[in-house]
């Protein structure tokens, strides 16, 4: 079966145009409503509306990648529509091409945009995002910098073992109030180590003031020092990106998961959200099948437009049901890969299911 030839070009034109379009539509939609929230931010820092437009294009990849699964259901139920409404579909079927033949033509669109969702997310998201908390952060107000730093603890889980540090540089390279939970061999409680201080220095932290607790089976031993070299796998590279909760590449995310990188969430996170990286270019193909019951939208019984609600409210639930089972593996309630992959193989085999029934018909 062949997947070339003018019809099939022209389905996925069709297509495409409908994708990109919504896409473009939702995308504004989201930076308007962002911009209606943060504008008045923005203008007390009297960043004016330069810094209007510098916000709304570092948020511009991460509101793409939000618009686009939904923009790809809404544009695959469009298309399916208008075959359907222009009797193009029946034309098809009686040529001798079945409905599979469709969606596989227009399966190349959803993998290239997959692609292209993928690399964005993957690759400019991180960058951007990491972007927009520096600069932010280099604006903020003097009181809102105070009231900051005076609330805000920083943890992270390091090679040591869990570390919190009260306050930090604007360059990450000078540490104030810091405690680290030593672990022993099994990974259980083995002491503390407190400093006033820590400044970073040739590939490592150098403490100031530290005092330590250890403790072992049959005593606890006490020690203080004036200096002392703390060899980590903390950076300063680290501290503002773990801080804020930015996003991380996935080159990223295996390096917090192999220890190379600190991370300041439990290991569960990182690997759902790994997951997640890796399959969400999967996810735009699910939605040209979930969007298949628009094909039989135009009837005479009248039942096209709950086929429409059918096809868009399924696509709906399938987004829902990512974010809710992502949050639980997030926060180690399911296996990470578990919560990752049941949402597509669910809502895959309900799409397959419904293009082997209107297949047939």
């Amino acid at each position: 079966m062949s997947f070339g030839g003018p019809l099939a070009g022209y389905l996925r034109r069709l297509l495409l145009a409908q994708v990109i379009g919504i896409a473009i539509a939702l995308t504004a939609l989201l930076q308007m409503l962002e911009l209606l929230d943060v504008t008045t931010d923005i203008l007390k820092r009297k960043l004016g509306v330069v810094g209007v437009l510098h916000y709304a294009a570092l948020r511009l990849p991460t509101e793409f990648t939000l618009a686009l699964p939904l923009a790809m259901l809404v544009g695959s139920l469009f298309t399916y529509y208008t075959l359907a409404r222009n009797h193009e579909l029946v034309a098809i079927r009686a040529s001798g091409l079945r409905l599979r033949w469709v969606v596989g033509t227009l399966l190349p669109v959803a993998v290239g945009l997959a692609a292209i969702q993928f690399v964005v997310s993957d690759r400019v998201v991180p960058v951007t995002e990491a972007s927009l908390a520096n600069w932010w952060a280099a604006s903020e107000l003097p009181d809102e910098d105070d009231e900051r730093k005076e609330s805000n603890r920083l943890w992270f889980r390091t090679q040591d073992g869990l570390t919190a540090v009260e306050r930090t540089s604007s360059n990450g390279r000078m540490l104030q109030g810091v405690t680290i939970y030593l672990r022993d061999e099994q990974g259980q409680y083995a002491g503390r180590k407190t400093a006033r201080e820590a400044q970073w220095s040739d590939r490592s932290w150098r403490l100031r003031d530290v005092s330590s607790l250890r403790l072992f089976d049959d005593h606890a031993e006490r020690a203080a020092n004036a200096e002392e070299n703390w060899q980590t796998n903390l950076r300063p590279s680290d501290l503002g990106q773990d801080s804020a909760q930015l996003p991380l590449s996935s080159t990223a995310l295996l390096g917090v998961l192999a220890g190379r990188r600190v991370g300041d969430r439990p290991a569960s996170y990182y690997r759902t959200v790994l997951y997640k990286a890796y399959l969400a270019p999967f996810t735009l193909a699910i939605m040209l099948l979930l969007a298949l019951p628009a094909t039989r939208s135009v009837q005479r019984g009248g039942e096209g437009g709950g086929m429409l609600l059918l096809a868009l409210g399924t696509g709906l639930g399938f987004t829902l049901t990512v974010g809710l089972l992502g949050s639980l593996g997030q926060g180690g309630r399911l296996p990470p890969f578990f919560a990752a992959i049941v949402p597509l193989l669910l809502f895959g085999g309900l799409g397959l299911s419904w293009l082997h029934r209107y297949d047939k018909l």
